[in-house]
């Protein structure tokens, strides 16, 4: 495992490209950047008078519809205010100053050089951030420990999105689970910031990390993390898939209104073992819900990507667990259909097959009191 010390410096370089979009004279009037992050591709969020936009870059790829697309970006937008795709003309107007800002300054970004190709290395980057909590909306944040992710689920929705950041930064291309950069100074930026900001909930991690893999056990970025919130009034809100969350149990109950929840998208350990070999057994993550659940702390499960399984027994299996759980479907059904037919179950491919599930399992959870993609807080950080 090669480990390298470094300053953060994808941030930098995103921070000179959209300084324009800090200039409010040229935006449409009344519209602001709030917020903005470089975990996840490069997203945006702007509040205006009548509108909230969420505008996202990733790699640009022709065959993936998109709003606009410039030489090294693929741009898309959500609407945050509850309204449907149909777009004002002011948003229209900032949409365009985005592209035209982008296309201006995207050819200073570096171009990640290819690595030489080594399925035994592991390239760990130790990185002092500028950073911790970036905000959602009011009252609600989130927070990675770690960029990337040991466990290397090869249908993770984070790959194109991180892989993308990571060569925004200059850093060579690695197969996901073979690269980690571990967050060193975490703890003492986030004691900074708490100490400013107003309390809420913190989730912990949204996408592209598992707050509890491997490297926590070395690092323990995560627990440094949870020992600021605990004293902050901040709630945190984990989702991890590892049993190695218990290790921080005293500290877990100690924080306000804490709430954990477990990644479990199978009754069936053998498909688990074919979709996320390095990750821990049903068994454990169950056995882990049932502590945390005894220990009364707020629990919850998340079936997404509904990988095969009999949803009778899932529902059996996590509901005496489980306080709230969010189900959803397989998004990189391409990259995960080899597994899939491997397994004699590509049936579980077809959108019959996801509707179907999903039906069985939201009438099996709600029958047993256990709610289902709920949109309340404190469920709202990753159920809706």
């Amino acid at each position: 495992m090669a480990i390298r010390r470094t300053s953060e410096s994808l941030r930098d370089r995103i921070a000179e490209l959209i300084a324009p979009l800090h200039q409010t004279e040229r935006l449409p009037l009344g519209f602001r950047l709030v917020e903005w992050e470089t975990e996840q591709g490069v997203t945006l969020r702007f509040e205006g008078p009548d509108a909230h936009l969420l505008v996202e870059l990733e790699a640009a790829d022709p065959s993936r519809p998109c709003y606009a697309r410039t030489q090294r970006f693929n741009i898309y937008y959500a609407l945050l205010d509850g309204r449907d795709g149909n777009l004002g003309r002011d948003e229209h107007a900032l949409l365009q100053t985005v592209v035209s800002i982008v296309r201006d300054a995207e050819g200073r970004l570096p171009i990640a050089p290819d690595a030489p190709h080594d399925a035994r290395r592991i390239d760990v980057r130790e990185i002092e951030v500028s950073r911790a909590l970036i905000t959602e909306g009011a009252g609600r944040y989130y927070l990675n420990p770690y960029v990337g992710c040991m466990l290397g689920c090869p249908f993770c929705y984070a790959i194109h999105r991180a892989d993308f950041s990571r060569s925004l930064a200059g850093q060579p291309r690695m197969d996901w689970g073979r690269w980690v950069d571990v967050k060193v100074n975490l703890p003492d930026i986030l004691r900074e910031e708490v100490a400013r900001l107003a309390p809420g909930m913190v989730r912990m991690s949204p996408i592209v990390t598992d707050p509890y893999q491997p490297l926590e056990k070395r690092y323990r970025i995560t627990r440094g993390c949870l020992s600021v919130l605990r004293d902050s009034g901040f709630t945190p809100v984990i989702l991890t898939r590892a049993s190695l969350v218990l290790d921080d149990l005293a500290i877990l109950k100690a924080c306000r209104d804490v709430v954990v929840g477990m990644s479990i998208p199978t009754d069936d350990d053998s498909v688990r073992a074919a979709f996320e070999p390095k990750t821990e057994p049903i068994e454990a993550r169950l056995s882990t819900l049932e502590t945390l659940r005894r220990e009364g702390i707020r629990t919850f499960a998340i079936v997404q990507p509904m990988l095969p399984m009999q949803p009778a027994r899932l529902v059996d299996l996590l509901a005496p667990h489980i306080q709230a759980v969010r189900i959803g479907p397989l998004f990189e059904k391409e990259r995960a259909a080899p597994i899939h037919r491997r397994l004699g179950r590509a049936e579980a491919l077809d959108e019959r097959w996801e509707t179907a599930t999903f039906v069985a399992l939201k009438e099996g959870f709600e029958k047993r009191g256990v709610l289902v993609n709920p949109e309340g807080e404190p469920w709202a950080s990753f159920l809706r």
